[in-house]
């Protein structure tokens, strides 16, 4: 280990820079550019660096809020009860007008302004994707492995019928990939689709965008295929079977990248994990015994649970507590207030100060989007933890224990 000139023992410069300052959030991470020119270099401009600090940022839920004329989307870190500003707007737009339709890497599909956005809130880049102007709804925003793009997956209806395009960002193009098998391409799913998309987002895991699974007439006993996947590298469709036939579902992706799932039906939450795509089959991880009866279910990466759940009796449900419930023993350390008017996303936003040359292709002032002010007046909200909680453990139970 060198010296520093008074003689105190410093910490090799590569430490610094790959054990320490890729675990730092954007903010003090873009001060520490001031340092010297070297470091300047490479935390603004060292791919290898910027993808590793990425790959050490937490994956937070995003919140959508309306106090007063102020509109704004933060990412909601439970760790130290903090919303996080991702984007805000004031009184000039319209009550609709500030929404996430997408998340994948940093970047935000938004709709602001009447338009319909690409956003990197870590970099403050900011373009118009006017293709997707008159689509019919957003099904997800994915890298293309093999290109090295980032496309969008839109649906359009075409004669009552579903039929898909894609968007690389940057192309000028939307390029069409076809129909989905029945019956996601025509009659009443074709019709709710814009609405089922908003409330339950597709999931991207493995390179695959995966649908919430339907619920469909089965004749006699058997089984339905009702869940669609899209391949992001082949750009095609697949049907298959969900594993449970649960009121409640929620699908993420996992730390590994593959695809989770959690069936709850207010008494417990079972975890699922896919683990082998081409033969579809499921593994039954735990269940957790729940003691408080949730109505939202927002499953983490490592696959903990965000859960709401109602404040108490005759207080309605404008009112509710918000906690974090690990997906491994069931611990519950802290509890937060939360009302109504956030709106907890099912989407997950994680920082990344990765530079995309679509952003100045997408638009000609290189990405910036000054007269529209998105990052004006940003500042984090504390959540008011429930001072009355203690500390609890749910029951877990593990897939062996389920016979017994």
């Amino acid at each position: 280990m060198a010296e520093a000139a008074g003689g105190a023992p410093q910490l090799p410069e590569d430490l610094i820079i790959w054990e320490i300052l890729t675990r730092l959030p954007v903010k003090p991470v873009l001060r520490c550019r001031a340092v010297c020119r070297s470091w300047r270099r490479c935390l603004t401009s060292d791919t290898k660096f910027l993808r590793a600090h990425h790959s050490r940022q937490p994956s937070l839920p995003l919140v959508t809020t309306q106090e007063g004329r102020e509109k704004r989307i933060d990412a909601m870190d439970h760790r130290t009860g903090e919303r996080r500003p991702v984007a805000r707007t004031t009184a000039t737009t319209t009550a609709d007008d500030l929404d996430v339709l997408a998340s994948c890497d940093g970047l935000l599909v938004l709709i602001a302004y009447g338009g319909i956005y690409i956003y990197n809130p870590a970099t403050r880049q900011l373009a118009l994707l006017p293709l997707l102007a008159y689509v019919s709804c957003i099904a997800g925003l994915y890298p293309h492995r093999p290109s090295g793009s980032y496309r969008v997956l839109c649906c359009v209806k075409t004669d009552d019928r579903a039929v898909y395009h894609v968007h690389a960002l940057g192309s000028g193009e939307l390029r069409c990939v076809g129909e989905p098998p029945e019956p996601w391409a025509s009659g009443d799913v074709v019709t709710m689709m814009p609405m089922m998309e908003f409330l339950n987002p597709h999931v991207l895991a493995g390179g695959r965008l995966y649908w919430h699974p339907l619920k469909l007439p089965v004749k006699g006993g058997g089984k339905v295929n009702n869940m669609l996947v899209f391949d992001t590298v082949a750009e095609s469709f697949r049907h298959v079977i969900s594993p449970v036939d649960g009121a409640c579902i929620e699908l993420f992706e996992t730390t590994d990248g593959t695809l989770g799932l959690y069936d709850y039906n207010g008494a417990t939450a079972d975890l699922w994990v896919l683990q082998d795509y081409e033969r579809w089959v499921w593994s039954l991880k735990h269940r957790i015994k729940l003691q408080m009866m949730p109505f939202f279910l927002l499953p983490d990466t490592n696959g903990d649970m965000i859960v709401l759940s109602q404040k108490g009796e005759n207080t309605g449900i404008r009112w509710q507590y918000l906690q974090h419930i690990s997906g491994m023993d069931g611990s519950s350390p802290r509890r937060y207030e939360w009302n109504v008017f956030l709106k907890l996303k099912k989407l997950r936003f994680k920082q990344s100060l990765v530079r995309h040359p679509f952003f100045s292709m997408e638009d000609d002032n290189d990405g910036a989007v000054d007269e529209k002010p998105l990052f004006e007046g940003l500042s984090t909200v504390t959540v008011d933890f429930d001072d009355n909680y203690e500390a609890r453990t749910e029951e877990s139970v593990l897939p062996s224990q389920l016979q017994e």
